[in-house]
């Protein structure tokens, strides 16, 4: 016990009784700089949907939850060359002003040089798997382009970490288990994906 207190207590002056001294005040530029956060929120298909982008130094970070937590973290690392000479984004105006159904053409193409690496968590289907790696790509292809190309061994490129909790949107007619299995999308899946893909694109601006 008694060289517990020692060790908490080194602080302490070595004058019997006196009080340790405060430490001093973080300087203005020691102190963490604000990371740049962007949310929205919607209600998709009756689902409240959460989507948050974060940008730090290293990475970009993406959360995408109807649940309120996410179950599986995948991080898609841009390929190690320029971006530059694929064609440019449509101006923001028309994104925003897109229907949901015509955001997906809007959309660029995720890059097949993309490496997605799981993280975190399993999907529970393999379906659920297709569609998280879809999402992965697609959102990543839009950070990618939004924040510009270069070169990432320059540094002109950040990896984007997505984390993600989807609830399952069974098609109509259909038993769960006959949709677990398959990589297509149902139609509530498609709007639920072409209107997140609408909110990242609104958090990066």
């Amino acid at each position: 016990m008694s060289a517990l207190l020692d060790i908490a207590n080194l602080d302490i002056a070595s004058t019997p009784g006196a009080a340790p001294k405060p430490s001093a005040a973080p300087a203005p530029s020691a102190l963490p700089s604000v990371i740049p956060t962007a949310q929205r929120a919607r209600s998709i298909n009756g689902q409240h949907t959460d989507v948050l982008v974060q940008l730090f130094a290293d990475r970009v970070v993406v959360v995408v939850t109807q649940m309120g937590r996410i179950g599986c973290m995948i991080q898609v690392s841009p390929p190690a060359f320029s971006l530059s000479m694929l064609p440019p984004m449509p101006p923001p105006s028309s994104f925003q002003s897109a229907q949901p159904r015509n955001t997906l053409a809007t959309l660029p193409r995720p890059d097949p040089y993309s490496i997605l690496t799981p993280l975190f968590g399993v999907p529970p289907s393999p379906h659920l798997s297709y569609l998280h790696d879809l999402y992965a790509s697609q959102i990543a292809a839009l950070v990618f382009r939004k924040m510009g190309g270069g070169d990432v061994l320059a540094g002109g490129l950040k990896p984007v970490v997505l984390g993600i909790g989807l609830r399952m949107q069974l098609s109509d007619g259909s038993a769960q288990g006959e949709d677990e299995d398959d990589v297509e999308l149902t139609d509530p899946e498609r709007e639920t994906f072409a209107q997140v893909l609408d909110m990242v694109g609104e958090c990066l601006g």
